[in-house]
């Protein structure tokens, strides 16, 4: 089933499909309103108004929202509003290490999520089959229909399929829109993980009102997502901003080198205890520290010289170190650019990938609710 088919009055004329979306759309960004604010804000007649708004509240796509208290010296007037629980959407975050995801209603306003440790060495059915089990348990009981959802994941990934990723070797070539839509009975995209991190940035984390951002994944592992004009910029074949591959810059090795170079025993995973020492003014980690910070200076600073963002956003488990780790990227930063943008740690963590995800499923049903379809 499509988002279409929530649509009334499939046999109607392409004329009342367009007002019908108006209308809609009016009602979905806005407040609720009257027939006559309808009509006003529309521009269409009274009559023609009523009609749309009945079939939609039969549809189930508004709902009676009580009454105009504005006196008028008669009846007063039925209000109107969009039924964003008519339907939910799905953001999942597909990593090397857990799977996360995040339900909304259509308007956007969370209802659950959930996050879950996985197996880095499942197969790419597993590791997809994880993903969608943990989104059917998240969902709540009584769910209404999943309308559209969007997952994201490490690598460069177009029209919906794993053209290579590093992070987890396996998913190359895995055509992750279509196993998901064929799981969930509803489209689904897929996304490259940092360019969803920097959508969720500019949408509602560090980055609002930006419409110019260069996003760094720091983790496991590093990457970049990138905004250009308010919209993720994926470049011809989805690989713009894999600068990490560069072996001049050494981002691969990196996470490992911070560990190693501070001391911390072989299997070991505590970038937390290196920055720990590096507060308390131990050299050797002060020295990593400051070591990985210039590495990933490098990078940034290459991909602020190609692109002139207004702000670089740093994510990932690097974020949490603060000031441990952006005060040492920031001098080597200043030693390479003309002049440094705005430098700023992610205010929405690891959920992120999550919320750009079902933002992306969001501006999905957006077009599909609000086009002509012509």
């Amino acid at each position: 089933m499509t988002v279409r088919d929530a649509l009334p009055g499939g046999d109607q004329s392409a004329l009342r499909h367009l007002n019908t979306r108006r209308v809609l759309r009016l009602l979905y960004e806005g407040p609720s309103l009257t027939i006559s604010g309808v009509s006003r804000e529309t521009g269409l007649s009274r009559p023609t108004v009523q009609g749309i708004l009945t079939s939609l509240v039969e549809s189930r796509l508004l709902l009676l929202d009580g009454f105009d208290n504005a006196p008028t010296g008669g009846r007063p007037a039925q209000r109107y509003r969009f039924a964003a629980d008519a339907g939910i959407l799905a953001g999942l975050d597909i990593g090397a290490h857990a799977v996360s995801v995040r339900i909304t209603d259509l308007a956007g306003a969370q209802v659950a999520a959930a996050r879950a440790a996985i197996d880095p060495d499942l197969e790419p059915a597993g590791r997809i089959d994880a993903a969608v089990n943990l989104l059917r348990r998240t969902m709540p009981a009584d769910s209404p229909r999943l309308w559209a959802a969007c997952a994201g994941s490490p690598g460069i990934i177009a029209d919906g399929v794993v053209r290579l990723s590093v992070a987890i070797p396996d998913w190359t070539g895995t055509a992750l829109a279509k196993e998901l839509t064929a799981r969930l009975d509803c489209p689904v995209s897929a996304v490259k993980d940092a360019n969803l991190a920097v959508l969720a940035e500019h949408r509602v984390g560090a980055a609002q009102g930006v419409d110019h951002v260069l996003y760094v994944h720091a983790g496991h592992r590093l990457g970049v997502g990138v905004l250009v004009d308010g919209r993720p910029f994926g470049g011809g074949r989805g690989a713009a901003g894999e600068i990490g591959r560069h072996p001049g810059l050494g981002w691969e090795a990196a996470p490992r080198k911070l560990l190693s170079d501070a001391g911390v025993a072989p299997g070991m995973n505590s970038r937390e205890w290196v920055f720990a020492q590096a507060r308390r003014g131990d050299r050797r980690a002060v020295q990593a520290v400051d070591d990985y910070a210039r590495a990933l200076a490098e990078g940034v600073g290459a991909m602020v010289l190609a692109m002139d963002p207004q702000l670089v956003v740093v994510g990932g488990g690097i974020a949490r170190a603060g000031e441990t780790v952006m005060e040492p990227v920031r001098r080597h930063l200043a030693e390479i650019l003309y002049e440094l943008p705005g430098l700023a740690i992610s205010a929405l963590g690891d959920d992120a990938v999550a919320i750009g995800a079902v933002e992306t499923a969001r501006d999905a049903v957006r077009a599909e609710l609000f086009t002509d379809g012509s």
